[in-house]
């Protein structure tokens, strides 16, 4: 049995790989904190002059809210009233106007499957400037309906499918109808 033993008052030891490799990590980490302070003395200098620029966008939202207040009283005037439900209205009308039937059935052609049929539809403008579309779809079969629900799901164009109720074939329709309404991204101009 061999036994190792250093009788050594020093023993010998890889101290320069250690403190080779602990010296570049700890100029890495004084090249890390010197770069955090000089990112933290740049932004504490530009600090007064960004609350500055906020304060101004604040004040400039202020003006301009109070401005707002003011106009719509004035449009919400009983003398006023008239002209702006006929406003309403024809605005209503002027986007009803931009939207493309031509680009709308290109659209729906593309997504229906050749066993789906439209039979009805309708745009109509929501509160939010959207397009939506309400339709009457017929199909030869459930599955072609659901077929075709799933390519619009996927379709970049139309979204939020919602189905407002179906009816059965009968003698005189030999097809499945679906009511549906969906969102169309249809770009006004």
């Amino acid at each position: 049995m061999k036994v190792s033993l250093n009788l050594a008052s020093r023993p010998f030891g890889r101290n320069r790989l250690f403190y080779a490799s602990s010296g570049a990590a700890g100029v890495l980490l004084l090249a890390g904190a010197l770069f955090m302070v000089g990112t933290f003395v740049r932004s504490y200098r530009r600090s007064p002059e960004l609350v500055r620029q906020a304060e101004d966008y604040r004040r400039h939202l202020v003006e301009l809210a109070k401005k707002q207040t003011d106009l719509e009283s004035v449009l919400r005037r009983p003398e006023n009233a008239v002209v702006l439900e006929r406003s309403a209205f024809l605005n209503q009308l002027l986007y009803r106007k931009a939207i493309s039937w031509t680009k709308t059935f290109s659209d729906l052609e593309k997504l229906m499957p050749p066993r789906v049929r439209l039979i009805n539809i309708r745009p109509q403008i929501n509160p939010q400037n959207q397009v939506s579309l309400d339709m009457e779809v017929g199909a030869e079969s459930r599955e072609a309906f659901i077929e075709f629900l799933k390519e619009i799901e996927g379709s970049s164009l139309f979204r939020a499918p919602e189905l407002h109720g179906d009816s059965p074939p009968t003698e005189n329709q030999p097809l499945f109808r679906f009511r549906l309404s969906v969102i169309y991204d249809q770009k006004l101009s």
